[in-house]
């Protein structure tokens, strides 16, 4: 039997999402208004439905993609904020990778944060596998192209998530060098029974599989709908509606981009990321687009014209509300926030041409100066109700794609043209195309510096290059303990 936790309607319209783990290692009987036997849960295509919405749910929480692995955690790591000097609260330990620190300061401490993203991210596995253990065996129920949609997003978010632990809780690849070193469980079965650790080569090549295994599934619908418009889907069809806010058939691709680049397959990383550049589905936003007024209807501060993939929270204000101050005059221990001085270094304020770049602290839209000391982000500003866009945090964009080209192209002078799309859609200036590769590598890192402030993607491109001196880091050098997270105390409830 499978407890049912939550059933409710979210705020985007049709939307119905089930959470339902409250635990891996048992279910609970409870009274019969809150259980589902499995085989009712999945005697309908809604069943399913709500399967799947589940798994988003669970992705989407605060331990997760909703706070964790985007703005917060893993942004603290990349040392984009300023309380580092802070050592009763988790935020001075964190951003000195002293994973088991317990301190707590009124909030969760960073020992607990580690292993609340272990715990969460293998749940949010298990209901994807609770999902696949069943669409075969009640594949009849699925009309129309839903059994591809749904066993392909299953299995994407089953890859994409293993990835990501796999970044976070194994040594980076180097070249190779780790490909034998010991890594993580893929949990390919709906069990509580704890499986072996698998290398990191064997993780990647697990993932890679079923990640191609979910693009030949999900090409059976490779559109994408009108959140960036924020006028709502224009399907009527429930596994079409908001494309974004699933792992699509571009996100997959862009997966693999990812997962190719990691392992140093520059070609297969090139090829993926060109396919969802070049699809026509995402653009880069323009800077006429760019609402001066963060309350309006149409304010756009995370860019969702360029979300190849993002999570829905419907109380992402709550917590933003917390972290990223609109109001006062001074910054609180637990807030998120930087210096005008750091920020101006970060875009480069000082650099002839460089005055117009959109993302720039002078030009307002993206950020709150409270002091020259306390300057919080807006990107996640949320004061609108009607704003759909204001509770969409991504997990990848298009300028990821064309730092992923750049990165992979096989000669400069191709590599920069990628760059310069997203440099020139920032208003800088185009790099010339004779710079160097060396040159070339250090523009890459500085834009995507600049790019993925607030979205969690920064660590992971520090440790994939294995940067020695993390810009502005409190503990320079960086060395693999710094950059590897500790298994919990509790990893045998999945792994052994």
């Amino acid at each position: 039997m499978i407890k049912i936790v939550n059933i409710r309607r979210c705020l985007l319209p049709g939307l119905i999402i089930l959470t339902v783990f409250s635990s891996c290692k048992k279910w609970l009987d409870v009274t019969p208004q809150t259980q589902i036997k499995e085989g009712e849960q999945f005697s309908s295509q809604q069943g399913f439905t709500d399967a799947l919405f589940g798994t988003y749910t669970l992705a989407a929480s605060d331990s997760l993609y909703g706070n964790s692995l985007s703005f917060g955690m893993l942004d603290v790591l990349a040392q984009y904020y300023e309380n580092k000097a802070s050592t009763t609260t988790w935020y001075g330990p964190m951003a000195r990778y002293m994973y088991t620190s317990a301190s707590t300061g009124g909030t969760l401490s960073v020992v607990v944060k580690v292993n609340n993203i272990w715990g969460g991210m293998y749940n949010a596995i298990a209901q994807a596998n609770y999902i696949l253990k069943n669409v075969d065996v009640h594949k009849d129920v699925l009309k129309g192209d839903a059994y591809n949609i749904v066993k392909g997003e299953a299995l994407a978010l089953r890859a994409f998530m293993h990835f990501d632990l796999l970044r976070m809780f194994a040594p980076a690849w180097l070249d190779g060098a780790n490909a034998q070193r010991t890594a993580i469980p893929y949990m390919e079965q709906f069990t509580v029974i704890p499986q072996e650790k698998k290398t990191v080569i064997e993780i990647l090549n697990k993932c890679e599989q079923e990640l191609l295994g979910a693009q030949s599934l999900l090409a059976v619908n490779t559109n994408i709908d009108q959140i960036a418009s924020n006028q709502g889907s224009t399907s009527l069809d429930l596994f079409l509606m908001y494309r974004q806010n699933h792992l699509n058939y571009w996100a997959v691709k862009g997966t693999l981009a990812r997962l190719y680049l990691y392992k140093g397959d520059k070609v297969n990383a090139l090829k993926y990321a060109k396919e969802v550049i070049e699809s026509g589905k995402f653009s880069l936003i323009k800077s006429t687009e760019l609402s001066t007024d963060p309350t309006s209807i149409t304010s756009d501060l995370t860019f969702t014209k360029e979300h190849i993939f993002s999570v829905y929270v419907a109380g992402l204000k709550t917590v933003t509300d917390n972290l990223f101050k609109q109001a006062g005059t001074s910054a609180e221990t637990t807030d998120l926030f930087s210096t005008r001085a750091k920020l101006d270094a970060l875009y480069e304020a000082t650099v002839t041409g460089y005055g117009s770049d959109i993302r720039r602290v002078d030009i307002g839209r993206l950020w709150q100066q409270v002091t020259t000391a306390v300057v919080y982000s807006k990107k996640f500003y949320a004061d609108n109700p009607g704003n759909v866009r204001q509770r969409l945090i991504p997990n990848m964009r298009l300028p990821e794609m064309y730092f992923i080209a750049a990165e992979a192209s096989a000669a400069p002078a191709d590599g920069v043209v990628f760059l310069n799309a997203v440099r020139t859609a920032r208003l800088l200036p185009a790099l010339d195309a004779s710079i160097s590769a060396a040159t070339l590598d250090a523009e890459i890192q500085k834009e995507f510096r600049k790019e993925m402030y607030g979205e969690g993607q920064a660590f992971f491109f520090y440790k994939r290059k294995n940067i020695v001196n993390i810009p502005d880091g409190v503990v320079n050098p960086m060395s693999e303990v710094k950059y590897v997270f500790p298994f919990p105390d509790n990893e045998l409830e999945f792994g052994k």
